[in-house]
């Protein structure tokens, strides 16, 4: 009766162990890393400040660490101030000028804060709309959880 108390309490450690094992070398929910959007912006000033009001909406209604860094490329229109006015209501969000020949995506990283970067070209590539959807996009693509495995070290 007590070798098969004592095969029967060994097969239980090992059981245990092989559980412990395996729960710390699975899978595990983890969150998406802090996210920062770089918008380059040119000559919007018609559209610029409800883009803004938009995406800081859809911003507050994520659990992410989100900012908003808008770089206005040498605009002749009204932009600059728009954008001054949006950022002075908006904690996350940062504005930077760039005239000249200045390089304003180089520049602008600086004040990024979130460990993935996106880049959002309203100057030459995207319209207005475009940079609405994208950014939710992105936004509820970063709002699901990732299951991912621990890497053992």
């Amino acid at each position: 009766m007590s070798v098969i108390l004592l095969s029967l309490s060994m097969y239980g450690i090992w059981c245990f162990i092989h559980d412990t094992w395996q729960w710390w070398l699975g899978p595990h929910f983890v969150r998406m890393p802090s996210c920062s959007f770089l918008i380059v912006i040119r000559n919007l000033d018609e559209q610029i400040e409800d883009v803004f009001r938009y995406v800081a909406r859809e911003i507050e209604n994520t659990e992410l660490e989100c900012d908003i860094v808008a770089v206005d490329v040498s605009s002749n229109d009204f932009t600059a101030a728009i954008l001054e006015r949006v950022a002075s209501n908006m904690e996350s969000m940062k504005v930077m000028t760039v005239t000249g020949s200045q390089r304003p995506i180089h520049d602008a990283m600086a004040l990024c804060r979130g460990k993935v970067v996106h880049v959002l070209d309203l100057s030459n590539r995207m319209s207005a709309e475009e940079c609405i959807i994208a950014i939710c996009a992105l936004l509820r693509q970063e709002r699901q959880e990732l299951l991912i495995r621990r890497i053992a070290k």
